[in-house]
């Protein structure tokens, strides 16, 4: 049951951070 909990715990963060540079992406992206 630890294990499931630690394999969502990776999964929300590299969510969080594909969301993060998705998001600057778009940013830098849309100023140029």
């Amino acid at each position: 049951m630890v294990l499931f909990f630690e394999i969502l715990l990776v999964l929300c963060t590299l969510a969080i951070t594909w969301v993060t540079c998705y998001i600057v992406y778009r940013t830098v992206t849309d100023e140029s």
